[in-house]
């Protein structure tokens, strides 16, 4: 008799602007979501919702979170909305901006997208792969030489889990936000012009397509939302 484990859903950046709304649509449709995150306790309280403590920037800590999954059930899903954003013009921009940069917008990414790619490569059953990157990735612009940068590596990193999961029922995808509509881009930019600004929603929406099963057959996508 074959036991079916139960499926899990990890959303890096779960308590996020774009992470929470993304985590809001999964339980909604009825998934069982884990978030990882620093300081746990801002989305334990929601029903279908498990927080464990995990710096996605710490190796080790990322593979801790991968036997904590485990015990749980099976990686079904991940989805990397984790990040941060540091201005800076290349020649000027210092090293401290240039290694936060690399860290949050990459290195956390990568280490997620590593652990749920082993255990799904481990587990047989394929899976979901989904790594918010940046329009920013592909439409240059002056004084975010970092945050570009590591955005058109974490693209790259997509593209090429896709290829060498492909055999594997593993897809892997990128989605490219422009600039959403968030608290913080508000007070950020206070006198921009919000009229072509997305929703964090509508952002969610199209990650929750590509963790569907209408979404199978795509994979090595880099998709504009915004």
């Amino acid at each position: 008799m074959v036991v079916q484990r139960r499926a899990i859903t990890v959303v890096g950046g779960g308590t996020g602007a774009l992470g929470s709304a993304v985590v809001s649509r999964l339980v909604a449709a009825g998934r069982t979501v884990v978030v990882p995150a620093r300081r746990p306790g801002r989305s334990a309280t929601v029903a279908g919702v498990t927080e464990i403590e995990c710096d996605l920037a710490d190796a080790a800590a990322v593979a801790r979170l991968r036997i904590a999954v485990e015990a749980m059930g099976a990686w079904e899903g991940v989805v990397s909305a984790s990040g941060g954003f540091a201005g800076g013009r290349a020649h000027e921009v210092g090293d401290d901006a240039i290694h936060s940069q690399i860290e949050a917008n990459l290195l956390g990414p990568w280490h997620l997208a590593r652990a749920a790619a082993a255990s799904m490569v481990s587990g047989g059953a394929g899976g979901r792969i989904v790594i918010v990157a940046s329009r920013a990735a592909v439409d240059v612009a002056r004084g975010q030489a970092a945050y570009q940068v590591s955005k058109a590596a974490v693209l790259r990193l997509a593209q090429v889990m896709a290829a060498e999961l492909l055999g594997h029922g593993i897809t892997v995808n990128a989605v490219l936000p422009g600039t959403m509509d968030t608290a913080a881009n508000r007070e950020s930019m206070p006198k921009a012009n919000r009229t072509s600004w997305v929703t964090t929603d509508a952002v969610a929406a199209v990650i929750e397509w590509l963790l569907s099963d209408a979404a199978a057959a795509v994979t090595g996508a880099a998709i504009p939302a915004g």
